[in-house]
């Protein structure tokens, strides 16, 4: 339902972008566009995560840089 909350939790003691055992870095993303989770990995540059909208394909771009956050979670609006 629209406004209801999942809390999804893997490796949460993970540092943002760490990479998983046998999987490229990621951070999540929740799509309030079109209320759908996903995830965005790491770009081949190693500069900043990328990814769409899983349904209205809406681009998302979050670079890496020092003074950067220690979440894994975000919200694209």
């Amino acid at each position: 339902m629209v406004g209801d909350n999942l809390d999804i939790s893997d490796g949460a003691d993970m540092r943002p972008g760490e990479k998983v055992p046998g999987g490229k870095r990621f951070v999540g993303i929740h799509f309030a566009c079109c209320d759908i989770y996903s995830r965005i990995y790491i770009n081949r540059s190693k500069t900043g995560y990328d990814g769409h909208c899983p349904k209205c394909l809406k681009r998302v771009h979050l670079r890496i840089g020092s003074g950067g956050t220690e979440k894994r979670f975000f919200t694209a609006r």
